[in-house]
């Protein structure tokens, strides 16, 4: 069993903290930011608790060569379009950190061995960061479905997958992010033993609204 999809979850765990204190020290926050959250406080008073858009993002693969519990006969990329919704449970304190929800939906073509099929996912998401926004780490688990199942002499099982995902995500400009996710999919050995799933890290760009 390969190992090597433990580094980034631990880059993920220990970068955040340090980026969430660098943001707590700055001396002001940007005036979108602050417009932001006198938006949401007033929302939060009038008792609007709707779900909203947060970001949409361009999503690519640039490595999936180890899967958790298995060695993939395949490598995979995919290319994707995604949409994360602000849902309206949270808990922030006083100084502005927390953690919220949201709901990430996907859908993009997943490639290996000169095939491709398309991969629609739609998974709910714990967001911890700053309630203005900001540097952002979020970690989901839900649901995905293939339109193929089978690629070269790897088998997923089935249509349906069980994901996972892991995101932190840095505003560089104004409404625009960049973001590295990992995204896991597998059928849990629902289909048998033979099935393997696949382990995809990706490079996100992201549009902040």
């Amino acid at each position: 069993m390969k190992q090597g999809w433990i580094k980034p979850i631990f880059i993920l765990i220990l970068a955040f903290p340090m980026a969430a204190a660098a943001m707590e020290i700055q001396p002001a926050r940007g005036k979108e930011n602050v417009e932001r959250s006198v938006v949401l406080q007033e929302d939060k008073a009038a008792g609007n608790h709707k779900p909203s858009l947060q970001n949409i993002s361009i999503r690519a693969t640039f490595s999936s060569s180890d899967v958790i519990g298995k060695v993939a006969p395949e490598e995979f990329r995919e290319y994707d379009l995604a949409a994360t919704f602000r849902l309206p449970w949270s808990r922030y304190s006083a100084t502005g950190w927390g953690v919220g929800t949201g709901l990430m939906v996907g859908l993009g073509a997943l490639c290996s061995s000169g095939e491709a099929g398309l991969a629609l996912s739609l998974l709910p998401l714990a967001v911890f960061g700053h309630r203005d926004g900001g540097v952002s780490l979020d970690l989901g688990a839900g649901g995905a479905a293939l339109s193929r199942y089978q690629f070269g002499e790897q088998d997923f099982g089935s249509p349906f997958q069980f994901a996972l995902t892991a995101g932190l995500s840095v505003p560089i400009f104004r409404h625009v992010g960049v973001g590295y996710r990992f995204l896991h999919y597998s059928d849990a050995g629902l289909n048998g033993a033979d099935t393997t799933g696949a382990d995809l890290h990706m490079v996100e760009l992201l549009y902040l609204f």
